[in-house]
């Protein structure tokens, strides 16, 4: 395996849950050259799960796998070992990259039920790999081509959303977000957009007034420690149209919306399967599909594997920038 400094970057993918859609889109973006070109592979999952994903849908196994125990892979039957194996390949990841054996981490979807009901507490990705690398200020993010929206809460019940928000939250996006835009997607002088929580951006206070009393004291903070952030902008509006410089929106380089489904709605609708999900400020590169296990398709044939393919590819052009910057 080759680590930092090299011109093909070696990335960790890891398999995902073995009874859902992971190991195939895995699979065939690596068989259609799709995954192909500027980076080294390494597969990190069930050898066992693998090989019988490869024989099912007719491709060549990966030449590199890093086991992490025996796991079934029966589509759409989701197992304790294999939420086990999928829980240990994301661990077994994260501690290759920061240890400097991979430049990136590319994670297949997995199920947080299955995982939680081993007695780990994992409510996504993101927040597990953020406790893992003891990152604070971090920030998932959709992206497709120059299209990038972030999240200032993700997964929760929506009735909690706004006792969540507070200003030092939404100032913690803020500066994941603007370090993210610089360092990793390689944008000089950021400018974030924030959504409203509020139709119409509360009203004056009458549709709610967290615009007033969460968001704006935000945005004031980030003002003062050099961060261009500006809003908020009624969601409906902010998606609607890109915001061209100089119309009532202004030009932005990415959005900061409030809730989970307000962002990935417009980010879904944007990339037409073709989306990738980034955790900007963790001390390693990670990417993502931007979609779940689909146990209920898993084995038959219809997966979608572009998310897939695109998320290798931006975790290769990120980390081709950070290891040339």
């Amino acid at each position: 395996m080759s680590g930092s400094g090299t011109e093909r970057p070696t990335i960790a993918v890891t398999m995902g849950d073995p009874a859902g859609i992971g190991p195939e889109v895995l699979l065939r973006s690596v068989s259609s050259g799709m995954a192909a070109g500027r980076a080294e592979l390494v597969v990190v999952g069930s050898a066992r799960a693998m090989s019988a994903w490869a024989e099912r849908i007719g491709v060549e196994l990966p030449s590199e796998i890093i086991d992490v125990g025996d796991a079934p892979a029966e589509p759409g039957r989701p197992t304790a070992e294999g939420a086990r194996a999928a829980v240990e390949s994301v661990r077994r990841a994260a501690d290759m990259c920061l240890a400097g054996d991979v430049r990136a981490v590319v994670t297949a979807p997995v199920s947080k039920a299955a995982i939680s009901s081993l007695g780990d507490e994992f409510v996504g990705h993101t927040e597990y790999l953020a406790r893992l690398t003891g990152c604070a200020d971090y920030v998932m993010t959709f992206v497709h081509g120059d299209h990038r929206i972030g999240l200032a809460t993700a997964h929760m019940a929506l009735r909690d959303v706004p006792g969540v928000l507070t200003p030092a939250l939404i100032l913690s996006k803020l500066r994941a977000l603007d370090r993210g835009l610089r360092a990793w997607f390689g944008v000089a002088d950021p400018v974030i957009a924030l959504t409203a929580l509020n139709p119409h951006s509360g009203e004056g206070g009458r549709f709610g007034d967290e615009e007033e009393v969460v968001i704006g004291p935000a945005l004031s903070q980030a003002a003062d420690m050099g961060i261009d952030a500006r809003g908020p902008y009624s969601a409906d509006a902010i998606f609607a149209v890109r915001g061209e410089s100089g119309g009532a929106i202004p030009g932005h380089d990415a959005v900061l919306a409030m809730y989970h489904d307000q962002g990935t709605i417009p980010s879904k609708l944007i990339a037409g399967g073709a989306g990738v999900n980034v955790t900007l400020g963790l001390p390693i590169v990670r990417t993502s599909v931007d979609h779940g296990t689909a146990f209920d398709i898993a084995g038959s044939g219809r997966a979608d594997h572009r998310s897939m393919g695109a998320a290798i590819a931006l975790a290769t052009e990120i980390a081709t920038r950070l290891g040339t910057g």
